[in-house]
């Protein structure tokens, strides 16, 4: 069983590729229903062992794309948190990706693990288009340096994303 397989075999089902993923996903959810997650989290527990042993981009690209997938039950993202030794490389390949739905997971990741550059990369998410992914940037940011996040959240209490905007004005009233 190998992960690029398991992910063949989700595209199939959800009748979409890596490339179509983003823009046909809708609200997402429907993702819940994928008879094969149990198949699909092995596999990526065998990809996290290997990429233990030796990192590989191709490999580590089909890891962003479950953790994308998977972004309902996080079961991925915690597999990556307890057992990718050496998360640097893989978060930064997921951060840089096209997949928003690792993106805001990765800034999850960075507001509660130590990564050389965290708060570097946090800020990139910020910078970036996906009001989600800049809000969840946003909070952790906000645990790694409270002073540059209520700098950053200044920009956002005027934003036309309601979300976005409670969170900028929570983090200047320190109520998170």
């Amino acid at each position: 069983m190998s992960l690029e397989n398991e992910l063949a075999n989700f595209w199939e089902w959800a009748n979409m590729t890596p490339d179509t993923y983003n823009e046909q996903r809708g609200l997402g959810e429907w993702e819940a229903e994928y008879p094969g997650w149990e198949a699909l989290h092995k596999a990526a527990d065998e990809a996290l062992e290997q990429l233990n042993k030796a990192f590989n981009h191709d490999l580590a690209q089909q890891l962003v794309y479950a953790l994308a997938i998977d972004n309902e039950a996080g079961v991925v993202l915690k597999s990556v948190e307890e057992k990718l030794e050496d998360p640097l490389r893989f978060v930064r390949k997921a951060i840089f990706s096209d997949q928003p739905q690792a993106k805001w997971q990765m800034a999850e990741l960075l507001g509660h693990v130590e990564v050389e550059g965290r708060e570097k990369m946090l800020l990139q998410l910020i910078d970036g288009e996906d009001k989600y992914v800049v809000r969840r940037a946003l909070l952790s940011l906000n645990k790694v340096n409270r002073a540059k996040a209520v700098e950053l959240a200044q920009q956002y209490v005027r934003d036309a994303d309601p979300f976005l905007k409670l969170v900028a004005k929570e983090i200047i009233k320190k109520k998170v």
